[in-house]
């Protein structure tokens, strides 16, 4: 029972991002989502199907991210 709840234990905590990788995730969601987002909305060749992808896609990003920071 006790190695159970050891195993248990140790296993959601190597499901946690460290805080150096959740710094790292903000500061590079930072320095690209802005930029990609103004491209997808700008560029004319997409669709909407795939311009509504590429935004889900960034949101869903930001979303891990301040899910990670405990926001």
């Amino acid at each position: 029972m006790k190695r159970s709840l050891i195993l248990c234990g140790l296993l959601a905590a190597s499901c946690t991002p460290t805080h150096p990788y959740t710094m790292a995730d903000r500061e590079t969601f930072n320095a690209i989502a802005p930029d990609y987002t103004r491209y997808v909305q700008a560029d004319a060749q997409l669709s909407q199907a795939q311009r509504d992808l590429k935004l889900l896609t960034v949101e869903t990003w930001r979303m891990r991210v301040e899910a990670a920071e405990g926001k």
